[in-house]
């Protein structure tokens, strides 16, 4: 007796059942794309919304500080501006931040803007509906020449160096390369000339500028020193001869200058460097403190700023002997500590450098640097 066959409607039944099953797990899985392309999507343009109102926040508020409007007016600026380029964002409680303040006639403002953004489809898998999206900008205001970048390290004049730094007076710079050489000379303390004296390494610290002699220096390095050099310095740094005296930074800065200095030769950086005379630098208590003297330099005696453009740097004893240094400064034996560097020198300035010289015809430069 043969096999008796289920009717061809009762197969079909059990197949619409599969794929009621296929059907509701696609169901999710649509739901979750969704959610992915649609919530995501709403938070990057918000994102980029934020953004443009953060810009212009800073912006605004930057202007405010420069034309004198002080603080309640750059923060009035700022909530404009955030709300105007984004409808309901706001201003974050705590800013917008200044420095140094925003009285000052150079400076800096910080806006974080933030703002709640809806996310429609997340609430299918527990989210509250709402995230919060956030968004920042720094602008700087100031006259003409405003945030010169410095480099808080010294060139020694007449040494370590094969060019004529400083030039004579009403001496025209022509552009040229230049090879620098830096070595701490505590190695051989007896050495007539020394790189540098005991403990040195030629870095400053600009907030001590202008000093009495017999300030007693802490010989710390500024949080600011990256500052300086990529952000520009936000004062002024005249020269009062016959004497300029600046504290001398931390002794071995080392691998963290390095750094920095190769981050200025990727940005094609032109930085302003401090020359210091050695022959009129002093101790802790104001005594010259001169190369090969049994002393330790407490102060540098800043002459003018040598205007250079960092194309290359060997640190080290093994990159020091085949660098240019060994063959254009031969005086000096190079040891792990040394530091030779070459630069394109195009201007000197024995007048100091002053951010806020110069006419600006009621005109008050602003620009965004993050």
């Amino acid at each position: 007796m043969g096999r008796r066959l289920r009717p061809r409607r009762d197969r079909l039944r059990e197949q619409d059942g599969a794929v009621v099953v296929i059907v509701a797990l696609c169901i999710v899985a649509l739901i979750g794309v969704a959610s992915l392309v649609v919530d995501l999507g709403g938070v990057y343009f918000r994102r980029v919304a934020l953004q443009n109102s953060a810009d212009a926040a800073a912006l605004a508020a930057a202007n405010a500080c420069g034309t004198n409007q002080g603080v309640s007016g750059a923060e009035d600026e700022a909530n404009y501006f955030t709300n105007a380029n984004s409808e309901g964002a706001i201003v974050e409680a705590g800013f917008p931040t200044y420095a140094p303040m925003c009285d000052s006639p150079f400076g800096e403002v910080t806006v974080q803007v933030v703002q709640e953004q809806p996310v429609f489809f997340a609430g299918v898998f527990g989210s509250d509906g709402d995230t919060t999206v956030r968004a920042s900008a720094t602008a700087q205001w100031g006259g003409a020449g405003a945030f010169e970048h410095v480099a808080p390290l010294m060139i020694s004049a007449d040494r370590l160096h094969d060019c004529d730094i400083p030039p004579e007076p009403n001496e025209e710079v022509i552009e040229q390369i230049c090879t620098f050489f830096w070595d701490n000379s505590s190695s051989n303390p007896n050495d007539p000339n020394p790189a540098l004296t005991n403990a040195e390494w030629g870095t400053l610290d600009l907030n001590n500028w202008d000093v009495a002699t017999t300030v007693n220096c802490n010989q710390a390095t500024p949080p600011e020193f990256e500052q300086w050099m990529f952000q520009g310095f936000p004062g002024e740094l005249p020269i009062t001869p016959p004497e300029t005296y600046v504290c001398r930074g931390q002794g071995n800065f080392g691998n963290s200058l390095n750094m920095l200095i190769e981050d200025a030769i990727d940005d094609e950086l032109s930085l302003y460097f401090p020359v210091n005379d050695p022959l009129t630098q002093v101790d802790r208590d104001g005594f010259p403190c001169q190369p090969g003297d049994d002393c330790s330099v407490d102060k540098y005696n800043i002459l003018g700023f040598a205007r250079l453009t960092i194309v290359q740097l060997w640190s080290g004893k093994q990159e020091a002997e085949s660098s240019p240094c060994a063959e254009r400064l031969p005086d000096f034996d190079m040891t792990a500590n040394s530091r030779c560097m070459q630069a394109l020198w195009t201007d000197y300035s024995n007048e100091g450098l002053d951010p806020s010289e110069g006419e600006n015809f009621g005109l008050v430069p602003v620009r965004l640097i993050e």
